[in-house]
């Protein structure tokens, strides 16, 4: 099957799996040895009928296509990720399922009952781990089994001691193809204090929220402050011919300052105004509307916001007026320009003539010469020792 890689090997057996978004030049598997691990242990230590599981952050959908046959709950905030688990478990004929982010953990009828087995993929960020954590133990019971799983290099001290910090004992496996497990046995007892996500602080005027996971999240990241500094009147920014309402986009929307920022000099200019914001987790989704009801905006401004990896799919070709944004330059712990170059193409493809896209980002990236090579062109607003502001125009 075209785009597919078919994952022969005796855990996960022939399924056949593929990474959204492709990778023609580095094309990656759909699953790692932590994946099959995972269900080496439960070969070993298999379920009973009907268990409650609920897996969280499999990034691509290899776990919960080999483990669809239980009475299984998803959890992944990224919309690349729920397309991938969409198109894998249709690749392979398999029932679909439905997405749900850590947010719904206490929300959705789905997820509120207790699981027999929990299998957490270990996220990058701390403190995302602590956020799920805390949201997750009133659904634990003695008897679950934890498992939190992920590749040696990438499993670090703290995230056993949020496990036992919020869950109880954990307990490492011994590391097989450069993979681990974490066992962790609940412990019912454990004081685990206040929830510490989410966290409201403020920046520019603004009063900003953000879950654990969330870009930046208890402060203003130096490259969106150098932004903010450099462009002092996002209007100036406006094609000539803008007139009535304008529609800009907050790409990439993180907690939403950009966005804020955005509506309040667009409106100081006498204009309707759309924000589209458009993130690939569904945490900076919530964050952005949660930061635009706790700051004051004026009535002129609207928010609407896209749960997408793909701008895109949400968007009509030519149909805006300014995209603003601050590329990730890594995806979870795979460190790459793609999504950035996907964030330039389609900005290209949604711009209006005459529209610009600003972009932030390291000077060692490049940004300059990949702008250039889609926009014909790109000219430098700002620049220092670690970050370049960059314009180009549609």
């Amino acid at each position: 099957m075209p785009g597919y890689t078919a994952a022969m090997n005796e855990r996960l057996g022939a399924l056949m799996l593929r990474r959204v978004p492709e990778q023609p030049k580095q094309p990656l598997r759909a699953w790692d040895a932590a994946d099959e691990l995972v269900l080496s242990h439960l070969d070993e230590v298999p379920l009973a009928a009907g268990a409650r599981v609920l897996l969280v952050n499999d990034a691509f959908g290899a776990l919960t296509c080999s483990l669809r046959s239980f009475n299984l709950v998803v959890i992944n905030e990224s919309s690349a990720g729920r397309a991938a688990t969409a198109q894998n478990l249709a690749a392979n004929e398999l029932e679909p399922i439905d997405v749900y982010s850590m947010l719904d953990l206490d929300a959705e009828p789905a997820t509120a009952e207790s699981f027999d087995l929990v299998v957490i993929k270990i996220p990058k960020a701390t403190a995302h781990l602590d956020d799920l954590l805390y949201r997750l133990r009133p659904l634990l019971h003695a008897e679950t089994r934890v498992v939190g799983a992920a590749m040696v290099k990438h499993l670090h001290r703290s995230a056993t001691e949020s496990l036992e910090t919020l869950v109880g004992p954990a307990t490492a496996s011994l590391a097989k193809k450069k993979a681990r497990l974490l066992h962790v046995i609940v412990d019912e007892e454990l004081e685990v204090g206040e929830k510490t996500w989410p966290q409201a602080w403020s920046a520019r005027g603004h009063t900003l929220l953000n879950h654990g996971g969330g870009f930046s999240p208890s402060g203003l990241d130096s490259g969106t402050a150098m932004l903010l500094d450099t462009v002092t009147d996002f209007a100036a920014m406006l094609p000539h011919d803008v007139s009535g309402n304008v529609r800009a986009v907050d790409l990439g929307c993180g907690n939403g300052v950009i966005g804020l920022r955005l509506a309040q000099d667009l409106v100081a200019s006498g204009r309707m105004v759309s924000i589209e914001a458009i993130d690939d987790s569904a945490l900076a989704i919530e964050a952005t509307r949660a930061s635009w009801e706790a700051s004051t905006v004026d009535e002129r401004a609207r928010l609407t916001v896209h749960h997408q990896h793909r701008m895109i799919e949400s968007l009509g070709a030519r149909s805006v007026d300014l995209i603003v944004v601050n590329p990730p330059f890594h995806d979870d712990r795979v460190v790459g320009d793609h999504t950035a170059w996907s964030m330039f193409t389609d900005a290209h493809k949604v711009l209006r003539g005459g529209s610009s896209l600003i972009v932030v980002g390291n000077r060692h990236l490049g940004y300059h010469a990949k702008l250039a090579k889609i926009f014909g062109s790109a000219e430098v607003l700002a620049a220092n020792k670690k970050f370049v502001v960059l314009r180009a125009v549609r």
